[in-house]
């Protein structure tokens, strides 16, 4: 009886340990400062005909996951709709969130820590360059204390196993080098408007700055607004590649970057392979931006 009633408690206690630990972390407070990223949560399902399925415990690790990283705001990728997204939020009470559902299986979308202003402004659809299961930018006002910016959520053709030709590869390729040029003209157009000059670009590019061999960035490097906080960290995936999630910040907003602050929090330091499989095969990727003084605009 003693045994029955001590592997019964247990099973009663394991998931209220587990949500203690999911939603208790050590989470450092920065004052006057903003921590702003992105992390595509692979195939982040609604339930129904999943591309990848997730248990309960899956869920509980990536809100962990989010909450460990510490972003107050998080640009998210590959989600399915709002009811995707919920099964996250729902181990977040601290936070809140929405999607751009378009329609397709991988949509993009924003996470933020409450009491943030985070609202939609617009679904940037030329980044879909016509293609129909590619996704649109979610471009975003946004703001804490002092310092309010405009944002676009982004998740740009990538180069899969699906192409498996050289055609198909060029083909790829030639679709991210346009939409890289797509969002250099984006933020130059809104800093030109001149109401708003703090122009940030957050998300999966499916490439990295230093690449030599069939590069498609080149539009975003070449811009003399825009620049890479992130183009020199590493895959948590993989330490001899370079990530391929980023965060691109404007002329003035870089003013506000606070030098060494950007992060690839590594999940695969404290969950193991099967549980880091079910949370993504991407890390976040954050950086901190000052929000301390008057706004330049």
């Amino acid at each position: 009886m003693r045994r029955l009633f001590n592997r019964g408690f247990a099973a009663l206690l394991a998931p209220c340990l587990l949500a203690l630990s999911s939603c208790q972390t050590s989470r450092i407070v920065y004052p006057d400062q903003v921590t702003v990223g992105t992390f595509n949560i692979e195939w982040l399902g609604d339930g129904v005909d999943d591309m990848k399925k997730r248990t309960d415990d899956d869920f509980r690790r990536i809100a962990d996951v989010i909450d460990r990283c510490g972003a107050d705001v998080l640009g998210v990728q590959e989600i399915e709709n709002a009811a995707a997204l919920n099964r996250v939020l729902r181990h977040l009470p601290d936070h809140d969130g929405f999607v751009a559902d378009v329609g397709i299986k991988q949509n993009v979308g924003v996470i933020f820590r409450k009491g943030l202003t985070v609202r939609q402004t617009d679904i940037y659809k030329p980044l879909t360059a016509g293609v129909d299961r590619l996704r649109p930018g979610l471009v975003l006002s946004c703001r804490k204390d002092d310092f309010d910016w405009v944002m676009m959520v982004v998740h740009l053709k990538s180069t899969s196993r699906a192409d498996s030709t050289d055609e198909l590869r060029d083909e790829a390729r030639r679709i991210r080098g346009k939409q890289a040029a797509m969002l250099r003209s984006w933020a130059d157009s809104v800093v030109r408007a001149g109401s708003e000059k703090d122009v940030l670009i957050v998300g999966d590019l499916n490439d990295f700055p230093g690449r030599r061999d069939n590069a498609t960035l080149g539009p975003l490097i070449a811009s003399k607004e825009l620049t890479f906080l992130t183009g020199t960290l590493r895959s948590c995936k993989n330490p001899n590649w370079y990530t391929i999630d980023h965060v691109l910040v404007s002329g003035t907003a870089r003013e506000r970057f606070v030098v060494g602050s950007e992060t690839v929090s590594d999940m695969r330091s404290y969950l193991n392979d099967k549980e880091s499989a079910g949370v993504s095969d991407h890390c976040p990727v954050t950086v901190r931006l000052s929000t301390a003084g008057p706004d330049n605009d």
